[in-house]
């Protein structure tokens, strides 16, 4: 059932769609559900949960980078169209793995440069000045492989959001509906024999 609330701009674009699925049930299970960067432009948006703990700047002890938990300890990381605006997001993707427990998943959203950007692209965004990269499908998973040690982590949900996007505008305007990639990874055991490397 479908439950409307003031969650961040990009999120409530298919928040009431992603309840229906059951996509928070799987995979924002457990007590501890962070929230980085919830609000985005929206001062008054809530955490994408109820009792999801919102961090942004100003949280105590967030830096904008460390999170001010320990290892292993939270339940499942959520960020919506964060990762394009960090500094270094294989150091931000192995501090939001950090705090996860093992069977703990990891949610981003990140904007789909066909969609967005509508081009093959570089930064600097034609929408957005505050994007310091842009992001397909497998240069997200590239991104999130170069950040995380092997067999740590399985890819557990892919897909290209485009939801209620409107292909019929012209590429000189800013695009409408959702424009995103959702991934989620499944922090694991790494196996005692790691990665094998064969002759």
């Amino acid at each position: 059932m479908a439950r409307s609330v003031k969650v961040g701009y990009e999120s409530e674009k298919a928040y009431d769609r992603r309840c229906d699925e059951g996509f928070w049930d799987r995979y924002a299970q457990g007590s501890v559900v962070l929230d980085i960067g919830y609000r985005g432009f929206w001062p008054d948006a809530v955490p994408i949960l109820p009792h999801a703990i919102g961090i942004e700047l100003g949280y105590p002890g967030y830096d904008g980078f460390n999170l001010p938990f320990g290892d292993g300890s939270v339940d499942c990381v959520h960020s919506s169209h964060v990762l394009e605006h960090v500094q270094d997001a294989h150091l931000t993707l192995k501090e939001w793995f950090r705090v996860l427990r093992v069977g703990g998943h990891l949610i981003t959203f990140v904007p789909h440069a066909y969609l967005y950007e509508r081009s093959i692209s570089v930064p600097p965004s034609r929408w957005s000045g505050e994007h310091l990269r842009c992001y397909t499908p497998g240069s997200l998973l590239s991104e999130i492989e170069g950040a995380l040690s092997p067999n740590s982590y399985r890819v557990v949900h892919l897909r290209d959001n485009d939801y209620g996007y409107d292909y019929g505008l012209p590429v000189t305007e800013h695009p409408t509906g959702c424009l995103e990639i959702e991934c989620v990874i499944q922090k694991i055991e790494p196996p005692l024999w790691g990665v094998l490397v064969l002759d």
